[in-house]
């Protein structure tokens, strides 16, 4: 204990929480102590722990040593569920949770509710047992607080998870700054912008009008604040234009920042080729001999026979395995067998797409046996984005014939706005690329999970009172754009098979495109023979209990996709494992309404999940259901932030079990 500047006088032993921004609580040792008991903590926490020496004289207190960590157990009691955060004024915060099923006359409740970066020590508030929320006041405006609830009795609770909400603001926010405006084309132009620090924003506006106009008569208001950038689009060509931009919240909207220009560039003309430039190229080979000639006809040839070959190989792929199936077919709602042989297909029929006409951009999609890539095609003259997907090396036999399986249902489907259409096919050293159009805004499922903006940006959820990007109106086009997509697959005699959020692409215009044919038939009953991945939860009665898919098992799967959308991509059966389903099923067991979900579109849905696939609504009819709804423009699917919101479960881990 004793070195050249005295001896250890004192030791103080300093602990704090190591997942929570709280100053170092101490307590002094005694002289010789060797344990040491600390009081008062948190149970199932992690903690730091030092020691710090001291010797005589001033500035004797030496630094802390190093840390070290320990957990707490768990307590017995569990933490409190369905909690809730909402701002509500500039000074104060609503708290909410669910009340516990039993009743207990000594439980009480503790509130924990602290600044976020700061050092400042956590308020307390006892809550009594029979309340199941608080205000809580005092508060700071536009400032970023964090909060948590646990029960008490004679023992403390577990901590609920920590949420974070924003009190109002007290001032208008200053306006959007670092404005840049570039990629000036002859029709749009990018804008970035970014926002100050410590003030509360609930949205954007850009206003943008022809130099020389007297009002701005283009006004763009972009809810979600986590976007700093945006495309101007239909702008003329050849055209100066002025832009202004301004933030808004709760008290209103600020000043409008510096007006910018900006010039369009001059017209921009097709990338079409020109049919004289070939006439007059023919002619120049002709005026050439005879020899050039011979040459261009071979390579022609040549072209069409690789073509032919391709084409005779991608036949070869469905008649492997060719045998007779049992069909099943419903007969006054029994179950019929029946054989059937199975014809061998016709040639395939597709626009092929040469390899030097595909220049490829980024990886988009990946999977177990499969990528999609981005690309830029030429395509009859234009040039065009596209989706290109290809098989991994080591994909199996019958990841290789769904994928060979999807080019043929593309080809024989044709164009149709709500599904996603085949651009071409090429293959290229032993693989096959599927062109398909490209869709910007990615799959259904992942667009809905992002707009749960309470998730990713509360402080816009709370003052916009929203739990979604998304209203009520485009949350029904989905559901209907998908409708139509189906009546269209059906009156083709189609069966999708793998209907779900997650194989449905947005497009431009926020437009719903049904994708991945890879499991799809062209035949009105189809039995599966072969073991492979099942999409279980989507899946009708009669196809898992006996492999039998028809238009109207499409449809049980589009009601679980309707859920889906409403749920804002939750989890179908979230909690229940696979084999659970196949018991409850069968038993009447059905996915619950959400809580924001119009009896109207739960009854729906309900239809969608009758027994007897006859009594099924037909896709015509879900058509003409999801029109009426749209067209009346009322909210038949909640998206404000009641009381006790809280987002339907998502579990990605049991979405991929088969």
């Amino acid at each position: 204990p004793y070195r050249e500047d005295g001896p250890v006088i004192s030791t103080t032993l300093l602990y704090k929480p190591s997942l929570i921004l709280t100053p170092w609580r101490s307590i002094e040792v005694p002289f010789n102590e060797k344990l040491i008991k600390l009081e008062g903590l948190e149970p199932k926490t992690e903690y730091k722990v030092c020691v710090q020496l001291r010797r005589p004289g001033e500035g004797g207190a030496g630094h802390p040593g190093p840390d070290t960590v320990f957990r707490t157990d768990p307590p017995c009691l569990p933490s409190p569920k369905g909690l809730m955060l909402l701002s509500k004024s500039q000074h104060s915060l609503n708290l909410t949770w669910m009340a516990e099923l039993e009743n207990n006359d000594d439980r009480a409740y503790e509130v924990e509710c602290s600044k976020v970066n700061t050092t400042e020590s956590p308020q307390y508030i006892q809550v009594r047992g029979i309340q199941t929320g608080i205000i809580i006041d005092g508060l700071e405006p536009r400032s970023l607080y964090q909060c948590r609830v646990r029960q008490r009795t004679n023992s403390q609770g577990e901590w609920s998870e920590m949420l974070l909400a924003w009190t109002y603001s007290d001032k208008i926010p200053p306006a959007p700054g670092n404005i840049n405006i570039f990629n000036i084309t002859d029709s749009s132009a990018v804008i970035t912008w970014s926002f100050e620090e410590g003030h509360s924003i609930s949205s954007v506006i850009i206003r943008y009008k022809i130099y020389g106009n007297t009002e701005y008569n283009h006004d763009i208001k972009i809810r979600n604040i986590t976007i700093v950038h945006y495309q101007l689009k239909g702008l003329e060509a050849n055209t100066p234009y002025l832009v202004e931009m301004c933030a808004e919240n709760n008290i209103g909207q600020s000043f409008p920042n510096p007006v910018r220009e900006l010039k369009t560039h001059e017209e921009i003309k097709g990338v079409h080729e020109s049919k004289d430039g070939n006439m007059l190229l023919i002619a120049i080979l002709g005026s050439a001999g005879m020899t050039c000639l011979t040459i261009l006809l071979a390579f022609i040839i040549m072209l069409q026979l690789k073509r032919a070959n391709f084409q005779n190989r991608m036949a070869q792929a469905f008649q492997n395995g060719v045998r007779e199936e049992p069909v099943v077919q419903f007969n006054s709602g029994s179950l019929n067998q029946i054989r059937k042989a199975k014809n061998s297909p016709d040639p395939l029929d597709y626009p092929v797409l040469e390899w030097h006409n595909i220049k490829f951009k980024d990886v988009i999609g990946e999977g177990n046996f499969g990528q999609v890539l981005k690309a830029r095609i030429k395509k009859d003259g234009l040039r065009m984005d596209a989706a290109i997907k290809r098989m991994k090396e080591y994909a199996s036999k019958d990841d290789h014939r769904d994928f060979a399986g999807e080019l043929e249902v593309l080809s024989k489907l044709g164009s149709h706005p709500n599904i996603i259409n085949l651009l071409g096919a090429c293959e290229h050293r032993g693989y096959l690329y599927l062109a398909i159009e490209y869709a910007p805004h990615g799959n259904l499922l992942d667009f809905l999970r992002k707009s749960r903006v309470l998730e990713t940006d509360p402080a816009f959820a709370i003052a916009n009172s929203t739990a979604s990007t998304l209203s009520s109106q485009q949350l029904l086009c989905f559901a209907a754009d998908v409708a139509r997509g189906m009546d269209y697959l059906s009156q083709k005699q189609f069966i999708h098979r793998d209907l779900a959020a997650r194989n449905i692409l947005v497009g431009e215009n926020f437009l719903a495109k049904i994708a991945d044919f890879g499991l799809s038939r062209g035949q009105e009953v189809y039995v599966k023979k072969t073991m492979g991945r099942l999409p279980v939860r989507w899946m009708a009665i009669e196809s898992l209990n006996y492999s039998v898919y028809t238009s109207n098992s499409d449809v049980w799967s589009f009601g679980v996709l309707l859920w889906e959308i409403v749920s804002l991509g939750g989890t179908p059966y979230c909690g229940l494992t696979c084999a659970e389903l196949y018991e409850k099923l069968p038993q009447g067991y059905r996915l619950e309404q959400p809580l924001n979900c119009d009896d109207e579109v739960y009854d729906l849905m309900r239809q969608c999940w009758r027994e007897k696939p006859y009594e099924r609504p037909s896709f015509a009819k879900i058509v003409v259901s999801l029109n009426r709804m749209l067209e009346e423009r009322k909210t038949y699917v909640n998206t404000t932030l009641y009381e006790k919101f809280t987002y339907a479960g998502i579990d990605c881990s049991a979405e991929e079990a088969a």
